[in-house]
């Protein structure tokens, strides 16, 4: 990773910083990745498990499977609207509710039929009482707010307010929006 490369920190707005955990500031299609405390190996990727459940509690608001058909057929165009919400898990073309539909939709690619619901099942176990941050990937895990802070080789992630070893760009300063 570059240190001359800076992101706009309003066009990347959940990239949270916060302490040496593994994130995707810049949205790399590789995942979440670290720079390391190791002075040799300036950054590396992270294993981050993916998300899988592929069914929902309620109205399917914290759905975060990978279903990205509609039931009449339809796909949605990649991250066409993710922009307008982006707070919400738009990533890729997956089936998501960011606004409190009875069930998750997507927009889909036909101009006569915006958008559908998804044919999603609903979860044969109770609902969480607290919704967690996300703590798993979808997509290229730039919404991932998990609390994994190595490498996939076992390196310790470097803090990234800190600048040692490595200098960079991507700190908590540089993306202040959450």
């Amino acid at each position: 990773k570059s240190s001359a490369l800076r992101q706009d920190p309003c066009t990347h707005p959940k990239a949270d910083l916060e302490s040496n955990y593994c994130r995707n500031p810049d949205g790399d299609s590789a995942g979440p990745w670290c720079y390391t405390t190791d002075p040799e190996k300036r950054w590396e990727n992270c294993d981050i498990q993916d998300c899988t459940e592929e069914c929902m509690h309620c109205s399917g608001e914290n759905y975060r499977g990978k279903i990205s058909t509609t039931e009449g057929g339809y796909t949605w165009i990649k991250a066409l609207y993710s922009f307008l919400l982006p707070d919400k898990y738009l990533e890729e073309n997956y089936c998501r509710n960011p606004d409190g539909e009875p069930r998750p939709w997507c927009f889909t690619t036909n101009p006569s039929k915006r958008w559908d619901f998804c044919p999603i099942p609903r979860c044969n176990s109770e609902p969480p009482t607290i919704v967690p941050d996300l703590t798993c990937a979808t997509g290229d895990g730039s919404s991932y707010r998990g609390t994994v802070a190595v490498t996939v080789s076992g390196k310790t992630c470097q803090i990234w307010a800190s600048q040692y070893p490595h200098k960079h760009s991507r700190t908590p300063e540089n993306y202040p929006c959450k």
